[in-house]
């Protein structure tokens, strides 16, 4: 029977110190960007289209929208039409040009309507309460969803402050730096990664000399998440 030695035991985990000045770092950043997807809940507008509109309408689910000016009586041309109507607990946005009779727009998304659409909420539903809306002067676009726009030089602060851990700071834990920085995209993988990059308050701490993810595996996985989301 061969002879075995002594068996070494497995150096401890670390325990996460919120005092730890990158843990702290983490902890606050991973706060404020939950706090932000809050934001965007509470105060930003979610794509919609036209159909959407009108069934929510036909529906009864919306009581009040908000119209942006469209064009004047009896102006030719096109101008583009803002409306931001409530379902629910998110507030949805929904965009339409409006154009003369015989005037062509440019080609996008929106539909083109020849007919004011306050006018024709009005009409499809003479309860229905419309206001004027006034674009705000600055505004962010964010995933497809329209937040106020302190929230873009917020956002870019908490990129920075991102990028800053990941360049400065220790040596990430279950992937090395440039495998983080392939899979590190706003918001999800950001957040992923302040969570799974070291020590974390609440989390299970990741094993010491553990093996790392590559950033070869790191970028082909990338590849494949963003095939499937933009597939799906």
């Amino acid at each position: 029977m061969p002879a075995t030695g002594p068996l070494t035991p497995a150096p401890p985990r670390p325990r996460p110190r919120v005092r730890d000045p990158w843990t702290a770092l983490r902890v606050v950043l991973v706060v404020v960007g939950l706090g932000m997807v809050v934001v965007a809940v509470l105060v930003g507008q979610r794509p919609a289209s036209l159909a959407d509109l009108r069934a929510a309408v036909d529906a009864g689910r919306v009581e009040t929208v908000r119209v942006s000016e469209g064009l004047e009586p009896g102006a030719t041309g096109y101008a583009w039409q803002i409306a931001v109507w409530r379902s629910g607990p998110v507030t949805h946005r929904t965009e339409v040009w409006e154009a003369a009779p015989g005037v062509a727009v440019p080609q996008d998304s929106r539909p083109v309507l020849r007919r004011d659409l306050a006018d024709q909420l009005q009409a499809a539903d003479p309860d229905l309460r419309v206001v004027p809306w006034v674009e705000p002067p600055t505004s962010a676009e964010v995933l497809g969803w329209w937040l106020p726009g302190w929230t873009g030089t917020v956002l870019l602060g908490h990129a920075v402050a991102v990028v800053l851990v990941l360049v400065g700071g220790p040596p990430p834990a279950r992937a090395t730096r440039w495998a983080w920085l392939w899979l590190s995209w706003p918001p999800i993988g950001s957040l992923a990664f302040l969570l799974l990059s070291g020590p974390f308050p609440g989390l299970p701490a990741p094993r010491p000399g553990g093996r790392r993810l590559t950033g070869g595996w790191a970028f082909l996985l990338s590849w494949v998440v963003v095939g499937a989301l933009v597939g799906g």
